[in-house]
């Protein structure tokens, strides 16, 4: 009998886990669209969304859907028995984690793998901060100051729909338990008229940057950069190549979260506002769920651009559960490391993933010190403002800081293993190092020391204190995407 499946694959050149997933984010779409049409109570359409998103784990990873069922099944009983203990988040933590850690020993192989551990990892996040959450819920209970934040503990059919939501089972994007609870109560639904329309459009989009990265790898893949011909370039071009080939390789993850924040916007689950009480609800905002902000990404002109757009509520997650909660070590810098490690180690084993996450720490620390020196020059900014071509050269300058050192930074994420990675970094004469290194240590004293001064005192001292904007980029770089936290890719 002829698998559709191998036949996809065989066509288009990628394994039958790659197109097994994309057709599971597509098939979310349809699923969407038939949950819609439900008109009956919480508990059907908790029915119906977790057989759905079970159906659609076991379509890609078959039995070893027990790892995911085990989880959910120890995360109930914690709840029951701990709901009001402060070991709740100890011991999830410990164990949702230790059981990933242990699930990567056992899987990990030299390459990128499509296995169960994909969407595991997906999982650990939503259940840990579901405990999070819970235990902040009952703290706040205790204290006697109850709010609109805080939430029950879900019964096991919420559990379950909530941790197998077919949209975001595979992927993500995360989404708190006081979301889910809303959405399915149907308090977004006069808001998420709009829905289908939006979903087309992140729909389309995906598509489009899936076939730009399909397209983009026949000219500039993984493999070339491992080859000779690689090595015979010139230092420039080979930089080049480097910038192109991330741009490419990241367009890969935006195609994903892209289609999978189409799909779960068809379900009417991405209302922007989760936080009852904050504000008034306004109509069609449904980037509530966004994994991914196009527009900051396309017109980076800093690292810290990525950070902001670049998987956005894993990011944020990190932030308010790692980066934050960090607070007692009274030191972002540390905060931040250990945001930052929390990442990498989330990830796996592999050392690539730690010396990415290293170089990020690297460059925004750079760029935390650097910036505001250009953007408090008086006499610079005039200069700017009076010259078009000094303008150009900038944004030129910029775009190539941006797309090529980026590349650079990815590197070792993609090709995970030391042998690989330094490989590159070598035929590259890690130029990377030597710019992010004597960045930290000697770029900002040398632009002082060049720059004309400005008129004013006060912003000429301005760069050696610590600013509300540099904060808040440190809270972001801390978690990984928007001001907040750390960003995984």
């Amino acid at each position: 009998m002829i698998n559709p499946v191998e036949v996809l694959a065989s066509a288009s050149g990628a394994s039958a886990p790659a197109i097994r997933l994309i057709l599971s984010v597509l098939l979310a779409y349809p699923i969407g669209l038939l949950y819609r049409q439900l008109k009956q109570g919480s508990t059907q359409r908790n029915l119906y969304i977790a057989f759905t998103g079970l159906s659609i784990v076991a379509f890609n990873y078959g039995t070893d859907i027990y790892h995911s069922l085990l989880a959910v099944a120890v995360t109930f009983v914690c709840n029951a028995v701990l709901g009001t203990n402060k070991l709740l988040v100890p011991v999830c933590f410990t164990y949702h984690m230790g059981y990933l850690l242990i699930g990567y020993y056992y899987t990990t192989s030299d390459t990128y793998d499509i296995k169960w551990t994909m969407p595991h990892c997906v999982l650990v996040l939503r259940l840990i901060g579901l405990a999070f959450d819970l235990s902040d819920s009952r703290k706040k209970e205790r204290d006697g100051k109850p709010d609109a934040k805080c939430i029950p503990a879900p019964s096991l059919l919420e559990l379950v729909a909530f941790t197998y939501f077919p949209a975001t089972v595979l992927v993500g994007p995360q989404f708190s338990f006081l979301r889910y609870q809303r959405f399915i109560a149907g308090a977004y639904e006069p808001y998420t008229q709009g829905a289908p329309a939006y979903a087309t459009k992140k729909f389309l989009q995906g598509v489009f940057y899936l076939v730009v990265n399909q397209v983009g790898t026949q000219y500039v893949s993984d493999a070339y950069l491992m080859s000779a011909e690689y090595e015979q370039e010139s230092l420039f071009m080979k930089h080049i190549y480097l910038g192109c080939w991330g741009r490419i390789t990241l367009y890969k993850y935006i195609s994903i979260w892209l289609l999978a924040e189409g799909a779960a916007v068809i379900y009417g689950l991405t209302y922007i506002d989760a936080k009852p009480g904050d504000r008034e609800y306004c109509s069609d905002e449904l980037s509530g769920c966004s994994n991914i902000k196009v527009g900051v990404f396309e017109n980076t002109s800093k690292y810290g651009h990525y950070v902001e757009s670049f998987n956005v509520q894993t990011n944020t997650w990190v932030a308010n559960n790692v980066y934050k909660r960090l607070r007692f070590l009274n030191n972002r810098m540390l905060s931040h490391l250990g945001a930052l490690f929390f990442l990498a180690i989330w990830h796996g084993f592999h050392s690539g993933y730690y010396i990415t996450f290293l170089l990020e720490f690297m460059v925004i620390r750079m760029e935390k010190e650097v910036e505001p020196i250009f953007t408090k020059n008086e006499k610079l900014q005039q200069l700017l403002q009076q010259q078009p071509l000094l303008r150009a050269l900038v944004f030129v300058g910029l775009k190539y800081y941006t797309i090529v050192w980026a590349g650079w930074c990815l590197v070792p994420f993609v090709f995970l293993s030391f042998h690989k990675w330094w490989h590159i970094y070598t035929v590259a004469r890690f130029s990377g190092f030597i710019l992010f290194i004597g960045g930290n240590i000697f770029l900002a004293p040398f632009l002082r020391a060049v720059l004309p001064k400005s008129s004013s005192s006060s912003s000429q001292a301005a760069p050696a204190k610590p600013t509300s904007s540099s904060s808040a980029q440190d809270d972001s770089a801390a978690s990984g995407t928007k001001p907040a936290a750390k960003k995984d890719i």
